[in-house]
């Protein structure tokens, strides 16, 4: 999955591209599924197709539409927390299918999260990104946690950690060109699939995203 400021300058990317209400609750709910103590928050779904041996996963997109369309339409962090999934998405075609990431050596995903927070500085300056705009807000009530339970206050302030520089050291696979190339296509991407849903056209066929694990 990419890094929470990613997601954070994918959402200001699109900020500045499209109408939305409430950027407190848009900017939590693109990095909510992240922040689940507990819980199918990515609603990662497994299936295995007539005649394989081998599984599909998916995040099941039609599931979440389906259940919560109506605040998609009036509450920013709805949408957001559905956005993060379409980034997540599109992370695993840009990474896995056009980069080759392989990530069943351990070591390599613990070297991502290091190239993860070498680039976070770069990331956050170059699209305008502060600690201080990502607030904490109370999800008590909330039909989002029907999904997962979240440590919000928790979450939010290990986020505005990842903004703190780090000492450089050598890219291992995560550059900064790349971090770049994945935020302006997932926002490009994402600005996609709301111009259909506000159209009342059909959103994203996961299956069509799907992916297998051997």
């Amino acid at each position: 999955m990419a890094s929470s400021m990613i997601h954070l300058a994918i959402t200001e990317a699109m900020i500045k591209q499209a109408d939305f209400q409430d950027f407190k609750r848009l900017r939590l709910g693109a990095i909510l599924p992240d922040g689940a103590v507990r819980g199918n928050s990515h609603l990662k779904k497994k299936k295995q197709l007539d005649g394989e041996l081998t599984f599909t996963y998916t995040y099941d997109l039609e599931f979440y539409r389906s259940r919560y369309q109506k605040e998609m339409k009036t509450d920013d962090l709805y949408l957001g927390y559905y956005l993060h999934l379409i980034q997540d998405t599109f992370y695993r075609k840009f990474i896995y299918g056009e980069h080759h990431w392989d990530s069943r050596n351990p070591e390599n995903v613990k070297k991502l999260h290091r190239d993860y927070e070498i680039t976070n500085c770069h990331v956050a300056q170059k699209y305008g990104l502060s600690p201080g705009n990502l607030q904490v807000i109370d999800l008590t009530g909330e039909p989002i946690t029907e999904l997962a339970d979240f440590d919000v206050p928790g979450f939010v302030e290990e986020v505005r950690e990842q903004f703190a520089p780090v000492a450089e050291t050598d890219i291992f696979f995560f550059s900064k060109e790349m971090a770049e190339e994945l935020v302006e296509r997932s926002s490009v991407f994402c600005l996609d699939e709301l111009r259909r849903l506000k159209a009342g056209k059909a959103g994203l066929n996961s299956m069509d995203w799907s992916w297998k694990i051997f």
